[in-house]
């Protein structure tokens, strides 16, 4: 099986119907509650509540449909049967552990353009204006990069991969990096809003997400590079490990 092969065969088990429908609406949850905050208000404060909710609500809601694509990249081959197969491939596990990544980010992408859409789409209809949201759009697919790069390799890794990935998002995104400022560069969603508030003067109550970590498109795709290739670093390692067994 080709590497491109591979992505096609990552790409189209994880979008099925029901799971991808399910999960982009997790993810558009913060665009629709966004919208019915935003009614009877004023033009003004529709925009403004959109950039908050979207800041301080989406890294939740897109984490967690990203983290189930995630668990299930590996797992729905284990449970199809085709893993054994899939590993009798002649391919370099490190361009295995890429094509897995990039079918599953692919589909994530995915998830995270939709929910995005259903915001867009409300602050549209509610205020007219149809171009505020577009600065929030590398934001949401920042985040599908970067969460499914960590939540590939935990699937892999541990049987209960779900637990794993909500205590990450619960404790470590959602506690750790808030309290303690030298870790809040680590957080995937923090580095994707870093690339929202370069693009677009948030409010306060918006930037407060952000805590220490400051607006840069280019320092935040930088950090997310780096993400990416340790995460696959991880997964390549991990493919290779059970090589050895």
């Amino acid at each position: 099986m080709s590497s491109l092969r591979l992505i096609r065969h990552v790409f189209g088990q994880l979008a099925r119907g029901r799971r991808l429908l399910g999960l982009t609406l997790l993810a558009s949850v913060p665009g629709l509650v966004a919208w019915i905050a935003g009614g009877g208000e004023t033009n003004a404060d529709k925009l403004e509540i959109y950039d908050i909710v979207v800041s301080t609500g989406s890294g939740a809601t897109l984490s967690i449909a990203v983290l189930v694509l995630g668990a299930a990249a590996m797992r729905d081959e284990r449970d199809a049967g085709t893993l054994p197969f899939l590993y009798l491939s002649p391919i370099p596990r490190w361009r295995f552990a890429l094509a897995t990544w990039m079918g599953a980010s692919g589909v994530a992408i995915l998830v995270a353009v939709g929910g995005w859409l259903v915001g867009w789409l409300g602050l549209g209809v509610g205020s007219g204006d149809w171009g505020h949201a577009w600065a929030s759009l590398p934001a949401y697919v920042a985040g599908a990069v970067g969460y499914s790069a960590i939540f590939i390799p935990v699937g892999y890794l541990f049987s209960r991969a779900i637990l794993v990935g909500l205590a990450y998002v619960f404790i470590w995104e959602g506690i750790l990096t808030t309290l303690i400022s030298g870790i809040a560069a680590s957080s995937v969603w923090k580095t994707a809003l870093s690339i929202f508030a370069d693009l677009r003067e948030l409010p306060r109550d918006a930037l407060d997400a952000l805590g220490p970590v400051l607006p840069g498109a280019g320092g935040g795709v930088a950090k997310l590079v780096g993400v990416v290739l340790v995460s696959l670093t991880i997964f390549t390692w991990a493919l290779r490990a059970r090589d050895a067994l």
